[in-house]
């Protein structure tokens, strides 16, 4: 994993801009994501600070991977004409993606707005942390490794990101979760701010930069005064409220939701990350449900995609990724009940699909149902970006 902290403050961002300057916010989506400052989220947040004060934003750019050149030029060629009108491209990527932007963009105007300082590893308790630092940066490598709070500190850098500059601390109010008070930002996801708070809640469907669904089931919780079990993805927290996030019930729900995925599915689902982790939380080795498993065919037609629908669980992901951050809408769902699926295009094979290659769908699908074939013959159950994150936990097949 890629550490990066932001380096412009949001006025002197606007000073490198002109008020007739066409903008592209242009944001990697794996390590900067990681750190706080990039995604389809921070894109959102930033082209509403410029619109604000009367700068023109084409368009929203989200990339998995900016630092991969070919899949620059291809986010480039799939959006040929607004990238030939716009002058300037904003950049919320690590220094590496801004190399990469710089390369393929050489007459637009290119702006950084992170230093990077090397490479680490994912906390749960610290997030992200930097172990190995650039030769450039003076850091000595340490076992412990620099947080990003001393990274700001050190170098006098921003720990939040633009918004920050410029809007005062959100509102907190005080629900109680198992128990115990908690305060949380006002009117946010509930799930959200659950994670936040190091609270784990099984999710399988949501994502904040792609929005809720309630697809999955796997979040449910009860809320004191509402009726039955409530999913905390599609949840707005309210003050006062109180939340039982486990109790024998809830991880009954859970713990059946996952041996009907696994029956469905078969083994091979299991190699999910998420679903391994879940049923081991849940004690889970048999399983008490019987149901015809999954026999459909591979797809590899894909140029650099792999799609597997035997791994699919219809959590939507893949779908919401492809039309709302590509902008593609080239996987969609399929039929109705329990003969829903997902199809790409018309039904057509992958490969003949006007897919971009963005590996988004590939980013966010939480069971390796659609991988990117470079790798897909290479991990063992992890998602593929967690190479990046998590490069000792991969198991190579031989």
């Amino acid at each position: 994993m890629i550490i990066s902290v932001r380096s412009l403050s949001y006025d002197e961002l606007k000073r490198n801009l002109s008020p007739d300057d066409k903008i592209v916010i242009w944001s990697c989506d794996t390590c900067v994501k990681h750190c706080g400052i990039a995604g389809m989220e921070k894109m959102s947040v930033l082209e509403d600070l410029l619109k604000e004060d009367g700068y023109t934003v084409l368009k929203k750019e989200l990339v998995s991977e900016s630092c991969q050149i070919n899949l620059a030029k291809k986010h480039k060629k799939a959006h040929e004409d607004i990238f030939n009108d716009a002058t300037t491209i904003i950049l919320l990527t690590c220094e590496i993606g801004y190399q990469c932007v710089k390369t393929v963009f050489p007459k637009k105007k290119v702006i950084g707005t992170a230093k990077t300082f090397g490479s680490g590893n994912f906390s749960n308790k610290k997030g992200p942390i930097l172990t190995s630092p650039l030769p450039t940066t003076g850091l000595a490598p340490e076992t412990e490794g620099y947080t990003l709070n001393k990274l700001v500190e050190t170098f006098n850098l921003y720990p939040k990101f633009f918004d920050a500059d410029k809007q005062p601390n959100p509102e907190k109010i005080t629900i109680t979760v198992d128990g115990k008070p908690l305060e949380v930002k006002k009117d946010a996801n509930l799930l959200d701010e659950l994670s936040a708070n190091r609270i784990r809640i099984p999710h399988l469907c949501y994502d904040s930069s792609l929005g809720s669904i309630g697809a999955c089931r796997m979040c449910l919780v009860k809320i004191e005064g509402k009726r039955g079990l409530i999913p905390s993805c599609c949840t707005q927290i309210e003050e006062g409220m109180i939340v039982t996030t486990d109790d024998e019930e809830i991880t009954s729900l859970r713990k059946s939701i996952l041996q009907m995925i696994i029956a469905e599915c078969g083994d091979e689902i299991q190699q999910s990350r998420d679903i391994r982790y879940w049923m081991r939380r849940y004690k889970i080795t048999e399983n008490r449900f019987k149901l015809p498993k999954k026999n459909e065919t591979v797809d590899d037609s894909n140029e650099v995609l792999v799609k597997d629908p035997n791994r699919c669980i219809l959590c939507g992901r893949c779908v919401r990724a492809c039309a709302n951050l590509s902008g593609q809408k080239v996987i969609n769902f399929a039929r109705r009940g329990s003969n829903t699926v997902t199809i790409t295009g018309l039904n057509d094979p992958f490969g003949s699909t006007d897919c971009a290659h963005c590996l988004a769908c590939a980013h966010y699908c939480p069971t390796n149902a659609i991988t990117p074939k470079s790798i897909s013959k290479k991990i063992s159950g992890y998602p593929f970006w967690t190479m990046i994150t998590y490069p000792k936990k991969i198991v190579t097949k031989t």
